[in-house]
């Protein structure tokens, strides 16, 4: 009797584990992650050289004095140079002229979101949070700016043709030949950049 009752436990136990193996689907249950955690993070990207080092000569919003801002990738559009940074927990986008970057048309900074709950889920590797603004030298252009761990995305616009002449680092770039005042900057780890470009 004592014998029966023990293979029946044991026979209970192996259908409850092959009915989890079954709901899970043989996935590992750390690919449940959150998106954010798929992708490599912003910060162990590796930084970028800037030609006249314009992030210096500017006055950026320093979150962090022990942490200088690191350059991740440059877009050169028209007059323009679009340059996507990060400093400590925040991430920042930098549009200058390309002659003269003593004085910036575009600063923007935001802090990724704390919390997977926080912040918008526009673009895979968020959560993000979003800043934007306009141009302050009569460019008429305006960037509207994703920031997250993993990644960030830079809607720019401008009066002239916005299309992309050259760039680096870690970026790619989506123009929009309906709208070619428009661009899309996205910078990140590859993986993180070829699932945002697929949303574009």
């Amino acid at each position: 009797m004592a014998k029966a009752i023990r293979k029946l436990a044991i026979g209970a136990a192996l259908s409850l584990l092959c009915m989890a193996c079954t709901t899970t689907g043989g996935r590992n249950p750390s690919s449940d992650a959150s998106p954010a955690d798929r992708f490599m993070p912003l910060s162990r990207l590796k930084p970028i050289d800037l030609d006249g080092d314009p992030l210096s000569e500017t006055e950026t919003f320093h979150m962090n004095e022990h942490e200088p801002p690191k350059a991740l990738g440059e877009v050169r559009t028209g007059h323009y140079r679009i340059i996507a940074y990060t400093e400590g927990s925040s991430c920042g986008i930098l549009v200058v002229d390309a002659k003269s970057s003593k004085k910036p048309s575009i600063n923007l900074v935001s802090a990724w979101p704390k919390n997977d709950s926080d912040g918008i889920r526009r673009y895979a590797a968020g959560p993000y949070s979003f800043t934007s603004g306009a141009g302050s030298d009569g460019s008429h252009s305006r960037a509207s700016f994703y920031c997250s761990e993993s990644a960030m995305v830079v809607e720019y616009s401008a009066k002239e043709d916005a299309q992309a002449s050259g760039r680096q680092g870690h970026v790619s770039i989506k123009e929009r030949h309906s709208a070619p005042d428009s661009l899309v900057v996205i910078v990140g780890s590859d993986a993180a950049r070829k699932k945002i470009r697929g949303q574009i």
